[in-house]
């Protein structure tokens, strides 16, 4: 990007709470591909950002200053989202290669950061995700150029570090609205895969029951239900070629924000043994209210099982999610819909009432 223009605000997965391992890989059979450490050639030099302020690797204990600047960009930006501390401090666990990398004012303020984390997606696609944000008052200055140079270079550096082998992608999530960054993602050769469209639903309009066929049954979340929910959780993403398989520490994690009186289960009892059918997790994201204007319950996590679609389930979870919602005082419900769902799908949402207000892009480089 040529000084001169308007580089981007918040750029990554912050907004996106689904976002790790989105990816289907485009990169040939496993057995079939060179060393990760020959695809990703990590240059011997990492080319660093050198705009106007001094630049330092970040830890842990600059998790104040860069809550302070990813809100102070989405103020300015109106994103329909308030990344929270708990988000921010997943970029630092070590269980997976990371690298931050941040410029600072005089006042010891935080004004730019790049952030690069390794992890593994779908169909053990390993991924480096880039994230960062550029404060207002400091674009137009060649920084967002810069740190996007800075994350290539490191993000291959991670991923031969990382010791992983198999298909490897750089990934970039970006608002729609930032068209500058998705000009420095396609010059640098980031090309667009999928996206997302965060949607809404107006909790005034009556929420319809929803017809069960058989013997199903839609009942209130119960930490019993939490493994069975996680193994179909992950069976549901295999179907789909979507998302990342959760450990039971993994699922723990992911599920944080869950509120039990807003998640249900859909239970199969036509057999002896109770089967999870489907599931919805609600999440409650106090953080982006006073943005949004109003309290929203949030739909985190959603599916249900091949054998048993079409039998009512999805619009059973959901309208139990909405209806739940309502009855704790939230105006809308919010979900991000991929964008690559069969019309069945992008039906069964505008049934329902869902609006599309926002949306998120997702881009890579396989490796």
């Amino acid at each position: 990007m040529a000084a001169g223009e308007t580089p981007p605000g918040p750029f990554g997965l912050f907004g996106l709470r689904r976002a790790s391992g989105l990816l289907e890989p485009s990169a040939p059979e496993t057995e079939r591909l060179a060393p990760l450490a020959l695809r990703a050639a990590p240059p011997a030099q990492v080319r660093t950002p050198t705009s106007g302020v001094p630049w330092r690797r970040l830890t842990a204990e600059d998790l104040s200053l860069i809550l302070t600047l990813v809100h102070q960009c989405e103020d300015v930006d109106r994103t329909p989202y308030r990344t929270t501390l708990a988000e921010l401090g997943e970029l630092f666990d070590p269980a997976r290669p990371f690298a931050g990398y941040g410029g600072f004012a005089d006042d010891g303020s935080l004004v730019a950061f790049g952030f690069v984390r390794v992890t593994v997606g779908a169909g053990d696609v390993i991924q480096a995700v880039c994230s960062g944000s550029v404060h207002p008052e400091w674009r137009s200055r060649n920084i967002g150029s810069q740190i996007v140079d800075w994350q290539l270079d490191t993000a291959r550096h991670l991923l031969v570090e990382s010791g992983l082998q198999g298909p490897a992608q750089i990934v970039h999530i970006t608002d729609e609205a930032l068209a500058s960054m998705s000009e420095i993602l396609s010059r640098n050769g980031f090309t667009e895969r999928r996206s997302f469209i965060q949607m809404r639903r107006d909790l005034s309009e009556p929420v319809a029951e929803a017809e069960i066929s058989g013997l199903l049954s839609i009942e209130p979340w119960s930490p019993s239900w939490s493994d069975a929910v996680r193994r179909a959780q992950n069976q549901a993403l295999s179907d789909t070629e979507f998302g990342s398989r959760f450990g039971p520490e993994e699922w723990e994690k992911e599920i944080a924000e869950l509120v039990p009186e807003w998640s249900f289960v859909a239970v199969d009892r036509s057999s002896d043994r109770a089967r999870v059918a489907g599931y919805v997790v609600g999440a409650r994201y106090e953080d982006d209210w006073p943005m949004l204007g109003w309290r929203e319950g949030y739909i985190d996590s959603f599916g249900v099982m091949a054998e048993w679609r079409r039998r009512g389930l999805a619009r059973g979870l959901l309208g139990a999610a909405m209806r739940a919602f309502r009855n704790s005082g939230m105006d809308y419900a919010g979900i991000d819909v991929d964008t690559d769902v069969d019309e069945t799908d992008g039906q069964l949402y505008a049934m329902l009432g869902f609006e599309p207000t926002y949306r998120s892009v997702i881009w890579a480089i396989d490796l």
